[in-house]
């Protein structure tokens, strides 16, 4: 949401921003309102009722799932894995619903959104998957509790992640910023409810107040719980290499769980070192958890 107009200076006043930031945030949401509105489509999935779910959004690397999917399998036994696809790519689609049939979970195709295919909106596009889960998976099914994955995020020993929501109602890993504001990151953002004040969650993008996807779940949700309703996931950054700064490509520790957090390496930075740089990642990710599988 944009800021409070308090926050804005006077320069921005007589540029008149505060109005810009506003008309941007309403064509945004009036945009994604309308495509959740016609794209809704409740899934039934009764095996979800009451149970512990993980879902994951897939977004066009059917390698990276194979390897969540038995890691998952093996080191969280206890919950539903539940793979929703938001691939732009068909011959991902194809083998990410192959895997999926393989390792006997679920497969959701998800819709296309008024985001996919601009590269500049991806988070946007994120946004609008977890958004369309939310009302027509989690919302249809009455989980007891949920965790939104990201599909480059893996167990790396055995563990229950819903124990963070033991005495919380929301968990994962936490942003922040200025003014003691705060969103889950939905990569690994964990859901108890029994216990949320409201289902009206919003996951989208929240540019203007300087939040990544999942940061309009602020003004829902977020503002409204105490110290005692969050737990925070440890979290630890790592880098890929002795001669490869943090800053231009990392890996995360969160939990217990490795992320190769793919999209922290700026597609902002020239393409050939990115590239290179994506590289390392993959082959440092692959090296890490080849034993894990077996």
């Amino acid at each position: 949401m944009p800021r409070a107009l308090s926050k804005y200076t006077v320069r921005e006043w007589f540029r008149l921003r505060p109005l810009v930031d506003r008309k941007n945030h309403a064509r945004y949401q009036a945009r994604e309102c309308i495509a959740l509105a016609s794209n809704a489509n409740p899934i039934s999935l009764p095996a979800m009722r009451g149970r512990n779910v993980l879902i994951t959004i897939s977004f066009n690397d059917a390698e990276v799932i194979d390897w969540q999917t038995k890691l998952v399998a093996k080191n969280v036994p206890g919950a539903i894995h539940v793979i929703a696809d938001n691939s732009s790519n068909l011959s991902a689609r194809t083998a990410i619903r192959d895997i999926c049939a393989s390792a006997g979970l679920a497969y959701i195709p998800l819709p296309a959104n008024p985001w996919v295919g601009r590269r500049a909106d991806g988070s946007k596009s994120h946004g609008f998957a977890l958004n369309w889960v939310w009302a027509n998976v989690v919302l249809a099914n009455s989980p007891s509790m949920v965790g939104f994955l990201d599909h480059d995020i893996f167990p790396t020993e055995k563990a229950d992640p819903f124990r963070l929501l033991e005495l919380a109602t929301v968990a994962g890993a936490v942003r922040t910023a200025p003014g003691g504001r705060w969103y889950l990151w939905p990569g690994f953002a964990f859901f108890h409810l029994g216990k949320l004040p409201t289902d009206r969650l919003n996951f989208g993008k929240d540019w203007l107040d300087g939040f990544d996807t999942g940061g309009l779940n602020w003004g829902r949700l977020y503002q409204y719980l105490n110290d005692v309703d969050v737990c925070a996931a440890s979290h630890e950054q790592l880098p890929i290499a002795n001669d490869v700064t943090i800053d231009d490509a990392l890996f995360e520790r969160i939990d217990n769980w490795l992320h190769e957090s793919r999209y922290s390496t700026t597609i902002h930075m020239e393409s050939a070192r990115r590239q290179y740089l994506l590289g390392l990642k993959r082959s440092g990710t692959l090296e890490t958890l080849r034993n894990l599988t077996v």
